[in-house]
């Protein structure tokens, strides 16, 4: 059986729905992960690729440092901003006709993961899914909230070169914001139809949206605000993406902030501009409370285009203990996994989904998902 969640959230984590544009770094860090040559003072133009990654700004070569990178320490290039921005070549847009020409403009400007998602054998249905998988978490909604004449444009572009007929755009009925704006002119989009969810954790989850939806999960592709607007950017307009939104939130800072910057920031450096810590016993976690990764500080974070979400979080005074079998864990589990006997015995679970809620409510702290979780299924 699956089931959604009602979260209980802070009351003390506030954000403020705008979105606050950071357009001038004196530095960003682009992170090697290919063999290359690089020599200090040498000039890097804006849009220059590193492998995979972008130069966000123009500027020399100043030094290197090790960053945290999918919780591996790699070595980046530091850049040294010249605020001129200069482009050694620019881009252009290209007419796009069917999916072929599509997934290959999206290896051009790198969006892999939009190019895995699109890559099915039959693409029946179109799913885009304006919901923040995580708590304390309004990319998608703001995304949709301001883009959203973008937005619908793509959409109807996509369901054109895919062929399909209809197409589906989700949002949680309690972002009345976006609800309103997308309704303002969803008339002159015929193709796309608007479903309402519910303000319930794992909506946007795949398995959970297409059994609420009705749809074969198999023949249904489900991009997110995020994914839709890169399109638009890169695909449909010949942008390449150097920037991106991300929330930083959490009960350790005076008020959450939603940022648009520049690829390569450094995290201390974006926290240092815009935020105010007010507990400097805090612990600080990347994309999520929830299904995030912990990390040691902030000088380790460079805003990368995996990174939506800064949590930091007043730490908890309450250390691991042994498990109070109160049960928390068994009531919210969405598969009904019997946590407990999981994490007691030591063994994982072929079933367990990583939505993190078993750690959320266990009073005790103990680390219950990265138990049940782990590679080998032993249960």
């Amino acid at each position: 059986m699956l089931k959604l969640i009602k979260l209980e959230e802070n009351p003390n984590v506030l954000i403020v729905n705008r979105i606050n544009n950071y357009e001038d770094p004196k530095e960003i860090y682009i992170p090697i992960i290919n063999k290359q040559t690089f020599k200090l003072n040498d000039y890097v133009f804006k849009n220059t690729y590193f492998g995979n990654f972008i130069s966000s700004i123009s500027g020399t070569i100043s030094g290197s440092k090790k960053i945290l990178f999918k919780n591996n320490y790699i070595s980046a290039l530091k850049i040294t901003n010249d605020f001129k921005e200069n482009i050694k070549v620019k881009t252009r847009k290209k007419e796009i006709n069917n999916i072929e020409e599509l997934k290959i403009t999206l290896k051009k400007y790198f969006l892999n993961d939009i190019y895995a998602k699109l890559d099915i054998n039959k693409i029946k249905n179109l799913v885009i899914t304006s919901v923040d998988e995580e708590i304390y978490s309004l990319n998608e909604f703001i995304i949709l909230t301001n883009y959203y004449n973008e937005i619908l444009e793509t959409i109807e572009r996509l369901l054109n070169i895919l062929g399909l007929k209809k197409g589906v755009l989700a949002i949680k009925n309690t972002n009345v914001s976006s609800i309103k704006n997308v309704k303002s002119i969803l008339g002159t989009y015929p193709k796309i139809e608007l479903n309402l969810l519910p303000d319930k954790y794992l909506i946007s989850n795949k398995i959970f949206l297409s059994k609420f939806l009705n749809l074969d999960i198999e023949n249904t592709v489900y991009l997110s605000s995020q994914d839709i607007y890169n399109i638009y950017l890169s695909c449909f307009k010949g942008k390449n993406i150097d920037e991106k939104i991300i929330t930083i939130s959490g009960d350790a800072i005076e008020k959450s902030l939603i940022i648009n910057t520049k690829l390569g920031v450094w995290g201390k450096e974006l926290v240092k501009k815009f935020i105010k810590i007010i507990d400097n016993d805090y612990e600080i976690f990347i994309n999520g409370y929830l299904n995030g990764v912990k990390v040691q500080k902030l000088e380790d974070i460079i805003i990368t285009p995996d990174i939506d979400t800064i949590i930091i979080n007043k730490k908890s005074k309450e250390l691991a203990t042994t498990c109070i079998n109160c049960g928390a864990c068994l009531k919210i589990c969405p598969v009904d996994i019997n946590v407990q006997k999981c994490f007691l015995k030591q063994l994982s679970h072929k079933k367990c989904i990583g939505c993190g809620l078993c750690n959320y409510v266990c009073p005790a702290k103990l680390p219950l998902k990265e138990t049940v979780k782990r590679e080998e299924n032993e249960s």
